[in-house]
């Protein structure tokens, strides 16, 4: 199940900048999650929005926490993953 973490997103005038989270890499890198930031994006004010920047998904903790020994195998378990979008109002 993928849902946006409101305490680490930030919306400012014509930005917003979402962190996503979910179970697997498939669900995050899928065009329903896309479509879901965008039209979170727009409910919140932004005209027109478009994604700017999404980073590849990245493993987190129980915690939600990442760091490169998460990523690298060397510590776990791995609980989920997180994807970060960077979303622009259209002029």
């Amino acid at each position: 199940m993928i849902s946006i973490i409101d305490s680490l997103s930030n919306v400012v005038t014509g930005r917003a900048e979402f962190v996503v989270s979910g179970n697997g890499i498939e669900e995050l890198m899928s065009a329903a999650t896309s479509n879901m930031v965008l039209q979170k994006a727009a409910e919140l004010g932004l005209n027109r929005p478009g994604v700017s920047n999404a980073s590849g998904p990245y493993p987190v903790d129980e915690n939600g926490k990442t760091d490169n020994e998460l990523m690298m195998g060397k510590r776990g378990p791995v609980t989920g993953y997180q994807r970060d979008f960077v979303i622009l109002a259209s002029l």
